[in-house]
């Protein structure tokens, strides 16, 4: 599989392209975010796994006319972490990685886990802020919400802190539409749409606006 995908910021301004490649040997994916958030920065990064969903390397490059940032992370089959090439033990048992200006890293526990209707799971993840270029440990929950047995494509409510959001995603697990922050641009490269869900398909009951990253 190869794909462009693209999001639209709608609290603030900013765009993304990612191409996105899955193969025998894993899934990568080439972002580019222009982000007017404080201060208008570019932002490019590389998200390499495993064949099992794995997250094995980020590296992501921040340019401003103050001058560039870089921040890599890589992870080992163990689950311990390296920023810069300095071992990061607070990091330790994370299973993924979000970073904050892009719905894309949603993706890694929703094709890296099983799943069935209703099943909750929390994790431990590397959260990666932007435009700060910092990365900690949060803790996510990740609800299966519903999912059509027929076109594939599902709901799943995102928990960290006090934010939720339910997420309605392709079949490929690639996010469709984050409510009220952002809104994907293109269809999947599929032979058939992906269904595009309104943001009240599922529930949002006990859920709360996110003010800020």
């Amino acid at each position: 599989m190869r794909a462009d995908l693209g999001w639209q910021a709608l609290q603030w301004p900013a765009m993304e392209h990612v191409i996105a490649r899955l193969t025998p040997d894993g899934f990568r994916a080439d972002g580019r975010i222009v982000l007017a958030e404080g201060k208008l920065t570019s932002v490019r990064y590389t998200l390499e796994c495993d064949p099992d969903w794995q997250v094995r390397r980020v590296s992501v490059v921040q340019d401003a006319a103050s001058g560039r940032q870089a921040l890599e992370l890589t992870s080992d089959a163990a689950g311990h972490w390296a920023v810069d090439g300095s071992v990061r033990p607070d990091l330790d048992g994370c299973t993924d990685i979000d970073i904050s200006q892009t719905p894309l890293t949603n993706t890694l526990p929703i094709r890296r886990l099983p799943w069935l209707p209703g099943q909750q799971r929390d994790l431990a993840v590397v959260y990666v802020r932007l435009p700060e270029l910092t990365a900690e440990p949060v803790a996510q929950r990740y609800t299966l919400l519903s999912r059509d047995a027929i076109s594939g494509d599902a709901v799943y409510r995102y928990e960290s802190g006090t934010f939720c959001a339910d997420l309605p995603a392709d079949a490929d697990g690639f996010v469709v539409d984050y409510p009220g922050l952002w809104r994907r641009l293109a269809a999947p490269s599929r032979a058939r749409p992906a269904r595009q869900f309104s943001p009240n398909t599922a529930s949002r009951a006990n859920c709360r606006p996110k003010n800020a990253w």
